[in-house]
């Protein structure tokens, strides 16, 4: 269900962009279809902002139910004319995209103390300037024509990078697993870092246990705008709606702390969050600036103490996570099918395309999960013409430069 067309833009109030997506009036409230695994891989593959909005277009909306849609859909025209109460869409800001399109959860931990990460997959300049060249809303001409069978829906491009970046961390371990390595040390192999929080509980809140923790996303509390109020008016229903879908909040009244956990009973292990101090506005710009560069992400943290348990077998950890996140994307509903000898069926109705893309990564057989053995990427590979070890062409032949002997 792809779209028909897309733009980009900056939402001035939220301070982040979105994606503006013009979808066909019957297409909007209907169900799902089955997802295509090279339209899939092509949002895996995306490592610049250009092709990620490009893999958004092919692979259709993010959301689709008239709940998740209210307050989102608009007339192509009135939104172009700036008619729509509370919508502020101004002209796409290059840096600000390209420190919202964060690429990298696999890269190298770098070796410091703390959380930081050498960045691999920096989004290309190149590519960012070319999506806003050709896909900025304030460049689509007179959209008028499309109000009476078409509809503009407004979606944070934050929930498409969580998205990417959710998939990716998480199938990267099977496809590692498939290939041989060493289940003691996977979620290290899979480019977690492991943290003993003695010196950082303060900051990340974290905990008395060992951790594992791979940057997912871009932290919006950097995102532009006024600091405090960016700080004060945090509302991950407006900014991540996708996001804010999938997680609970734990209050704190002894920190101003981000401690976010995965949605579900016994998921406190599965936390997302990012440090105190990127959480506290000090109201000076400079100040921030200074802050360490790994307080400008926004971490998945996976806890080795399950359900009261310190757990040291990475595999054992890294199977709980899967469960976890498969509990909360994966919710099946008995239904009558009227199918002879299976009138008793699960009725699978993706609420989002994340949950449809998951549907896919459940049941794929004639695919598996290949994590290629140069760039870390994780996509669904066919199983004809034998095992792959490599995502592309491209990363085939650097990888024989890079290893000549072998």
């Amino acid at each position: 269900m792809g779209s028909h067309h897309i733009f980009i833009a900056k939402d001035k109030k939220l301070g982040m962009h979105v994606l503006i997506r013009i979808q066909a009036v019957d297409e909007l409230g209907s169900a799902y279809p089955p997802i295509n695994p090279d339209t899939f891989n092509e949002l895996l593959m995306a490592r610049d902002a250009k092709s990620l909005v490009l893999a958004a277009r092919n692979l259709g909306p993010m959301y689709i139910s008239e709940d998740d849609l209210a307050n989102r859909t608009y007339l192509p025209s009135r939104l172009q004319q700036g008619i729509e109460r509370g919508i502020d869409l101004v002209p796409s800001n290059l840096d600000g995209l390209l420190s919202e399109c964060f690429f990298d959860p696999y890269a190298n931990p770098a070796e410091v103390d703390g959380m930081g990460y050498k960045e691999v997959g920096r989004t290309a300049k190149k590519a960012a300037r070319e999506l806003i060249d050709e896909f900025d809303f304030v460049n689509a001409g007179n959209l008028s024509y499309l109000d009476s069978q078409f509809r503009a829906v407004i979606e944070p491009l934050h929930d498409w990078i969580f998205a990417r970046n959710l998939l990716s961390i998480v199938l990267r371990i099977g496809g590692l697993y498939r290939t041989g390595a060493d289940p003691k040390t996977i979620l290290e192999t899979a480019r977690f870092r492991k943290v003993e929080p003695a010196s950082l509980k303060e900051r990340f809140n974290m905990g008395s246990a060992t951790c594992y923790a791979i940057p997912i996303a871009f932290n919006p509390f950097y995102r532009t705008g006024n600091l405090l109020v960016n700080d004060v008016t945090f509302d991950a229903q407006k900014i991540w709606p996708l996001y804010n879908s999938l997680t609970d909040i734990k209050k704190s009244f002894t920190q101003a702390v981000i401690d976010h956990h995965l949605k579900g009973d016994g998921n406190e292990f599965v936390k997302f969050l990012t440090s105190v101090e990127a959480a506290q506005a000090d109201g000076r710009f400079d100040n921030r600036k200074n802050h360490p560069e790994e307080n400008k992400w926004w971490y998945l943290v996976v806890s080795s103490n399950i359900d009261g348990k310190s757990i040291d077998d990475q595999m054992q950890i890294a199977n709980r996570m899967l469960q976890a996140v498969d509990g909360r994307l994966f919710q099946p509903r008995i239904a009558y099918s009227g199918v002879k000898m299976a009138e008793i069926a699960p009725e699978q109705k993706p609420r989002n395309m994340l949950e449809a893309m998951w549907l896919l990564v459940r049941n794929h057989p004639d695919h598996y999960l290949l994590t290629c053995k140069r760039c870390m990427r994780t996509v669904l590979s066919g199983t004809q013409g034998g095992e792959r070890s490599f995502c592309s062409n491209s990363c085939r032949a650097t990888w024989s430069k890079e290893h000549p002997s072998r």
